[in-house]
């Protein structure tokens, strides 16, 4: 069965356009050669990470980014077998997003910091586990 690992990090200075597209071109490369697929989600300075795949390759990818110096304070929100990937069509999608969309992604009424989404979702299981078919659903609308 796949594996799907959600985490968040801290931006380790502020991301350009450029800096952004640098992030997706490497993580795509060594998504396909991993076989790993995910979205990648940044939201004011904060990144949000789904990455899936066998277990083994993703926990090396997730080592692997907490030496990266372009993100600080790794954190795991949720993670475990999954019955299918639900990126698998992308190594690597990327959604830009307000605090209010990501709020509406994990199922939040309101506006919220993109803190204390992050604080919500590592506290429920139940919703850490639908924003995975949510962001889907903003990729293809």
């Amino acid at each position: 069965m796949p594996y799907q690992l959600i985490y968040s990090s801290q931006a380790s200075r502020p991301m350009t356009a450029t800096g952004l597209e640098e992030i997706l071109l490497d993580a795509r490369a060594g998504n396909n050669a991993r076989d790993i697929t995910g979205v990648l989600v940044y939201v004011d300075g904060v990144f949000l990470q789904i990455i899936e795949g066998d277990k083994e390759a993703v926990l090396r990818l997730m080592a692997s980014l907490g030496k990266d110096s372009r993100h600080n304070s790794i954190k795991i929100i949720h993670e475990g077998e999954i019955k299918e990937r639900t990126f698998a069509s992308w190594r690597m999608a990327y959604l830009d997003a307000t605090p209010e969309q990501m709020a509406a992604w994990a199922g939040l009424a309101g506006t919220a910091t993109i803190e204390s989404i992050l604080e919500d979702l590592s506290h429920s299981t139940h919703r850490a586990a639908r924003v995975p078919g949510n962001l889907l659903k903003a990729l293809a609308p």
